[in-house]
């Protein structure tokens, strides 16, 4: 099984404890984790089949991908990731899957379940995301700023799409007020 590592000590201290967890029902890789409750971890052999420097390494892997993918039986093979650059590339999750990761996530399972950011987060989530907005007058004086669509959308009493398209576009005035996503400059 081909693994994408930078060093050869990150093999054995992250892949190899990888394998334990799998014996203990911890980890996702059902295929691997049968095999080794059916046949037993000592009946697998992990070993190193290429040291190579870290420029070279993801096309290294690719290498050993395809060469484990075309001559293997499909039963033999735990690495599902054909690709070692995009690891879901021509999977899809089922329905039943997506709900189940949904579930999963989701009420008291959630990590922000029971928390709130700060309005300073906020401020700097809106302007990382590139929607915070500036709302002048007619007299291109600051009348408020907003870490969001939304906010704005609120202070003008309209559709945040609204605020959106008309920031995109270039036309910015909505009832009097000129929209900027950034200061402006007089």
């Amino acid at each position: 099984m081909p693994g994408n590592r930078g060093y050869l000590c990150w093999l054995f201290r992250g892949f190899i404890p990888t394998v334990f967890l799998h014996i203990h029902d911890i980890n996702s890789n059902l295929h691997l984790q049968n095999a080794i409750n059916h046949y037993g971890l000592n009946t697998f052999i992990f070993q190193v089949i290429e040291l190579c420097e870290r420029a070279v390494l993801v096309s290294r892997e690719q290498i050993w991908l395809d060469v484990l993918f075309s001559t293997l039986a499909p039963a033999l093979i735990y690495n599902f990731a054909r690709d070692c650059s995009a690891p879901m590339l021509g999977h899809k999750h089922t329905d039943e899957s997506k709900q189940a990761i949904s579930k999963s996530i989701s009420g008291e399972n959630h990590p922000n379940f029971g928390k709130s950011h700060s309005d300073e987060t906020k401020i700097a989530i809106g302007m990382a995301n590139g929607k915070f907005v500036y709302v002048y007058d007619e007299n291109n004086v600051l009348v408020g700023s907003f870490y969001s669509y939304a906010r704005a959308a609120a202070f003008l009493g309209v559709h945040p799409t609204n605020v959106s398209r008309r920031i995109d576009t270039g036309r910015r005035n909505i009832k009097g007020f000129l929209m900027s996503s950034t200061p402006l400059c007089f």
